[in-house]
C-alpha cells in the first residue's frame, strides 16, 4: 500500500480569481476617478447644430396627446379591399364633375357607419351618463405651415353623414388655403387659446373635458388623421388620441387574393381604429369594423346626400 503524499496548498487556491481591468482600489479612490471623469464630461465641448424656437402653436399638439393619455384607447389594425375604387372615384367625376379624394371617400364611408351606430362616438357625462350625439362632426389632422414649421392643424367637418364625399373633400381643401388664424381651421379664438402658456391652458382643460358638449363643439365627434400617401408598402399609424373614436388611414398595397375561384390582384388599404375601451367593447367595435368595410367596398360613399335623395 502506498500512501499519498498530502499536496502543497498553494497560497490562495481555492479562492476567486481577480478578473483584469477591474478596480479593486479603495472606494475613495473610486470616487476621485469618477469625481475627475465628471468634470471631463463637463468640459467636453457642446455638439455642433442649429438653435432654433419651439413653435409655440405645437401647443395644440401637446394638449392632445396629454389628454389621451388619460384615457384606456384599445387599437383594432386591419385591412380593407377598395379594389376598384379608384375606378369608380374617376367615372364619378366624370358624370358628376364633382372631385373626390380617397380621403375623402373613406371619411364619408366612415360616417355612415358611425351613423348607424352612433354609440360609437359618444362621450361620457360624470360617471352615469353618455352623450350619444346626432350629428357625425368629423375631426381632421390637416398639414399646415405656420411660422416656417409644419404643423398638423385641426378642421372639423360638420354633420359629415348628411354630405357627400365631395362637400367633405371640398371643406379639406378649403381648410387648407383659408389664413390660420381667422375663421377656418386654427380660428382666432384657437390660436389665442394655445398660444396661452400652460398654467392657464391646463384649468381650461380641466373643463372643458367634463363637458362633452363643449368638447364637441372644440373636437368634433370622431377623428380622421390620413398618413398613407407619406409611405408605401404595409404601414398604418397607432395614434395617442382623446376622442372616443379614431380612424388613422395607412398605406394602399397591391395583394392577390381568391375571388370567384380565381386569383385576382386587388388594392388593400391598411387602417387603424383607435377607441376609448371605457366606452367602447371589443364586440361591437368588430362589428362596426365589418359594417365599414362592406360599405367602402360597397361604394356607399358615392350615393347622393340626404338633402339630395329629398330633393
Amino acid at each position: 500500500m502506498y500512501l499519498r503524499q498530502p499536496e502543497e496548498r498553494q497560497c490562495g487556491a481555492g479562492q476567486t480569481p481577480k478578473p483584469e481591468g477591474v478596480l479593486t482600489e479603495p472606494t475613495a479612490n473610486r470616487l476621485r476617478l469618477a469625481l475627475s471623469q465628471l468634470i471631463a464630461q463637463f468640459k467636453m465641448p457642446t455638439a455642433e447644430g442649429e438653435k432654433r424656437p419651439f413653435p409655440r402653436l405645437r401647443n395644440f399638439i401637446l394638449d392632445a396627446l396629454a389628454e389621451g393619455r388619460r384615457k384606456k384607447i384599445a387599437h383594432v389594425l386591419f385591412e380593407a379591399d377598395i379594389g376598384g375604387v379608384k375606378d369608380r372615384l374617376a367615372e364619378h367625376r366624370l358624370r358628376t364633375g364633382e372631385s373626390v379624394t380617397l380621403t375623402s371617400y373613406i371619411a364619408k364611408g366612415f360616417a355612415c357607419a358611425i351613423a348607424d351606430d352612433k354609440r360609437m362616438q359618444s362621450y361620457r357625462l360624470g360617471r352615469s351618463h353618455l352623450i350619444v350625439f346626432d350629428d357625425v362632426d368629423l375631426m381632421f389632422l390637416v398639414e399646415r405651415e405656420w411660422e416656417g414649421e409644419a404643423l398638423p392643424v385641426l378642421c372639423i367637418v360638420r354633420a359629415a353623414d348628411r354630405k357627400t364625399a365631395h362637400d367633405i373633400n371640398q371643406e379639406l381643401q378649403a381648410a387648407r388655403q383659408t389664413p390660420l388664424g381667422t375663421h377656418g381651421p386654427m380660428s382666432a379664438l384657437e390660436m389665442l387659446f394655445f398660444l396661452l402658456p400652460t398654467v392657464l391652458r391646463k384649468p381650461l382643460w380641466f373643463i372643458v373635458r367634463r363637458n362633452p358638449y363643449w368638447f364637441k363643439d372644440l373636437a368634433g365627434t370622431a377623428a380622421v388623421t390620413s398618413m398613407g400617401m407619406y409611405t408605401s408598402g404595409a404601414a398604418v399609424g397607432v395614434p395617442i388620441t382623446p376622442m372616443t373614436l379614431t380612424l388613422t388611414i395607412g398605406s394602399i398595397e397591391k395583394k392577390l387574393v381568391l375571388q370567384d375561384g380565381q386569383v385576382v390582384e386587388r388594392d388593400v388599404i391598411h387602417l387603424n381604429l383607435s377607441v376609448d375601451h371605457d366606452i367602447i367593447d371589443g364586440a361591437p367595435l368588430m362589428r362596426f369594423v365589418d359594417r365599414f368595410k362592406k360599405m367602402l367596398l360597397k361604394g356607399t360613399s358615392l350615393a347622393p346626400s340626404a338633402e339630395e335623395r329629398q330633393d
